[in-house]
């Protein structure tokens, strides 16, 4: 039985750098018109690697592997060869007829064109790449005669000894003849994975008939492609291909599919090609189903080199199927059958994208909303941030993408934490002697909105929010027991440490080893006595409320209930007449949260409860009655978590804080008083963090694991504030207060500053 040819007669095209009277001008170099219109553009193009690593094959009249459209080596002279058996090939693969060394310049010629040509409303401008792969490789049999014909074993042999050859595609630009030997050498290739496009015909009917094809296996069915021929420029048939009809392919195991089910439409006439019977470097014309199929070959080489997976997987052509643009009838038609070729929507995610968590729980990445909020100890988290920033996810093909999940953490916003001087008229703790010596301190803050009150946290279930301040009882024998809400317990705790009023003020504004005000929000309560003489022993305990949420709305952001607990222990030796020394120990137990971070519980960067132990060392030098420094360094320990999420794991975390504060009184008069203090508050210093990866191999199936990356911030936060208070008048005061900070929340190069005078007056 013969195959033949399904060309029609090329028209001959001088090679000619200039264009024919009344030519229109020469368009931009790049992809050619007829690849235009599939939707190829150079950053596709440069996504797919240019189809470099795939090899085409070829089962046609041959090739010229010395024809300029060619690169050195494109073609494989080696592996390339004659398949006939019915009649004797003069050279080898030599093309002795110019169809098969234009059908593989379709699909995957290299060298751009040195001309420019204006015809039948296509201007392929000198410079125009014309085959749609340019770097894949190219592998031709020569099964049919300088006449354009052969037999079904010509055929055949030439199928199998392209599969044999490494072709991961090869193109069938002959009569589509279902023949019992031509669907076994079909059946073997795609067992092998190789993808099968033949043209569909050129007889301006049905497929065969519309009569049913049967042998095929499933797998076959599914690496199979029938193009069909579109007119010049237009989204529509060329008048002589055929159409897929209402045949069906019957596999052998029963199911069938539709012969438009896995019919494909491309640009058909007209194609710009190698014309060898013309000249060794004539371009020409080309024009039928002989010309679409190589641009769907191409097309598959593009995707395939892109992603490797739809090779392994076997899902090349029904993706390329899935994404055609619609034509004629609505849906998959008997004239058009699933569409135009589309690269632009083929190369874009298909189906929902996934990413894969360290629960092995796959989600989509729609799901993924911001879940993070940091700052503070851990900075912006940078290093994982950056991670995130290329991070992979899988769409419907199982195709790798690079997506942008830096968006899931966030920043806290700077003015949430630090108060201006306007909405913070307060001038201080209010206190009361008592006659038997005693004291009663008290504080609170001003009517402000629940955000503002508690800087970072704010309660978003609308219940009413209890006043925030404290109050503080010390008795005649110097024990003192103190209680407040909505704020850390800093004062308290330092009140009850120390029994010198101003080691209290300073242990106060300092406070670095004291982690309570990434648990403050709630109730507080602090105690401490007197053990011995120049011995003090003090207790606290802050803890956030349950309702209370660590996200704030107005960021776009609500993550969910946090909770946290932060007891402290600590004891003073005043060691000399003027200095004290102090070690305290503290345990921060928080629930979805980390070091003042938080996020969503359950959600993509959960990292579970974390428990931190905290040490402080303290030392105060008291220059006279109204003048003391007092120096302080926190370390802090936090074990290593897991998580379930993207992120996967915490090693084991260290953070540093340390500072310095000193106090004069009666500067300029018996009540003026003047604060300065030099801090870094809490920083991570060593720590790693588990980011779930997904890595592809050359097969292109993904792999899970773990990447481990930095947790210190990039910066080093560090603050300075000086203070300076005094009454100007009986019930008149003034207060002037400087704040700068550096690296603020430790992300390097985020600075800010304060400068402010508050006026107040009783009446």
């Amino acid at each position: 039985m013969l195959n033949s040819l399904v060309k029609r007669t090329p028209v001959a095209l001088a090679l000619l750098s200039a264009f024919a009277a009344g030519a229109q001008a020469a368009t931009t170099p790049g992809p050619a018109p007829w690849l235009v219109q599939i939707g190829e553009t150079n950053a596709i193009l440069s996504a797919a690697n240019w189809g470099k690593g795939v090899i085409i094959g070829t089962v046609d009249t041959g090739i010229v592997a010395s024809n300029p459209v060619f690169a050195s080596g494109q073609v494989s002279t080696q592996l390339s060869g004659c398949a006939a058996v019915s009649f004797r090939c003069t050279s080898g693969a030599l093309d002795d007829n110019g169809h098969g060394t234009a059908v593989a310049s379709i699909a995957a010629a290299n060298k751009t064109t040195t001309g420019t040509y204006s015809y039948s409303g296509y201007t392929v401008a000198a410079g125009s790449y014309i085959g749609v792969a340019p770097n894949a490789n190219i592998v031709a049999e020569k099964a049919l005669s300088s006449a354009g014909s052969g037999t079904s074993t010509d055929v055949v042999n030439g199928i199998n000894r392209a599969v044999a050859a490494g072709s991961a595609i090869i193109n069938l630009s002959l009569t589509f003849m279902p023949t019992a030997d031509i669907v076994a050498a079909v059946n073997a290739a795609a067992a092998k994975g190789v993808f099968i496009v033949w043209a569909g015909g050129n007889s301006s009917q049905a497929l065969l008939n519309n009569a049913n094809s049967l042998g095929f296996t499933q797998a076959a069915i599914s690496h199979l492609i029938l193009a069909g021929a579109l007119d010049t420029t237009a989204a529509k048939n060329a008048s002589y291909t055929n159409t897929p009809g209402t045949g069906s392919f019957v596999s052998t195991s029963g199911t069938q599919a539709t012969y438009a089910s896995r019919w494909i439409t491309a640009p058909g006439t007209n194609i710009l090609a190698p014309g060898i019977m013309y000249g060794s470097g004539a371009m020409a014309l080309w024009s039928g189903t002989s010309m679409a199929a190589p641009v769907v070959s191409g097309s598959l080489a593009l995707l395939e080199s892109a992603w490797p997976i739809l090779k392994t997987n076997g899902t090349a052509a029904n993706l390329l199927l899935a994404t055609a643009t619609d034509l004629g009838a609505k849906g998959v038609d008997t004239s058009y059958g699933t569409g135009l070729v589309n690269l632009g929507t083929a190369f874009q995610p298909y189906g929902a994208l996934t990413v894969t968590q360290a629960n092995g729980k796959t989600v989509a990445l729609t799901s993924l909303t911001g879940s993070l909020i940091t700052g503070g100890a851990l900075g912006s988290l940078a290093s994982v941030q950056a991670k995130l920033a290329n991070y992979t996810a899988l769409d419907g093909y199982q195709r790798n993408f690079t997506v942008n999940l830096s968006g899931l953490i966030q920043s806290r916003p700077t003015a949430a934490s630090v108060n201006p001087l306007p909405s913070n008229p307060n001038t201080g703790v209010a206190v009361m002697k008592l006659n038997d010596g005693g004291q009663i301190a008290t504080w609170q803050a001003p009517a402000l909105s629940p955000a503002d009150r508690l800087g970072v946290f704010a309660n978003n279930d609308g219940s009413p929010v209890p006043n925030v301040g404290f109050v503080a009882f010390t008795n005649a024998a110097g024990s003192t027991l103190a209680m407040g809400y909505g704020i850390a317990s800093k004062y308290a705790f330092s009140r009850a440490l120390y029994e010198d009023a101003n080691l209290s003020y300073l242990g106060s504004e300092l406070g670095v080893s004291n982690l309570s005000d990434l648990a403050q929000g709630g109730y507080h309560m602090a105690y401490g006595t007197r053990l011995d003489s120049g011995v003090r022993a003090a207790l606290s305990l802050t803890r956030t409320p349950t309702e209370f949420y660590a996200g704030n709305p107005a960021w776009g952001q609500v993550t969910g209930p946090t909770s946290a607990m932060n007891l402290n222990l600590g004891v003073t030796y005043k060691f000399a007449d003027r200095w004290t020394g102090g070690i305290t120990l503290g345990q921060l137990s928080e629930t979805y949260g980390l070091l003042g971070s938080s996020y969503a519980p359950n959600s993509a960067l959960d990292l579970g409860t974390n428990r931190t132990t905290s040490y402080g060392l303290s030392l105060a030098y008291a220059f006279d009655a109204d003048r003391s420094l007092l120096m302080e360094a926190g370390f802090a320990f936090t074990r290593g978590g897991s998580g379930s999420g993207l992120l996967t794991e915490t090693t084991n975390i260290q953070s540093r804080s340390y500072g310095a504060t000193y106090l004069a009184k009666r500067i300029f008069g018996d009540e003026d008083r003047l604060t300065i203090s030099v801090k870094q508050p809490l920083r991570v210093t060593a720590g790693q963090a588990g980011v779930a990866t997904t890595s592809i191999d050359q097969f292109g199936v993904a792999h899970y694991g773990t990447e481990m990356t930095s947790l210190v911030p990039t910066g080093r936060q560090v603050d300075v504030k000086l203070a300076y208070d005094t009454p100007i008048a009986r019930n008149q005061s003034v207060i002037l207060q400087v704040i700068g900070r550096k690296d603020v929340n430790n992300i390097a190069g985020a600075r800010d500053g304060q400068l402010g005078m508050i006026w107040s007056a009783r009446f």
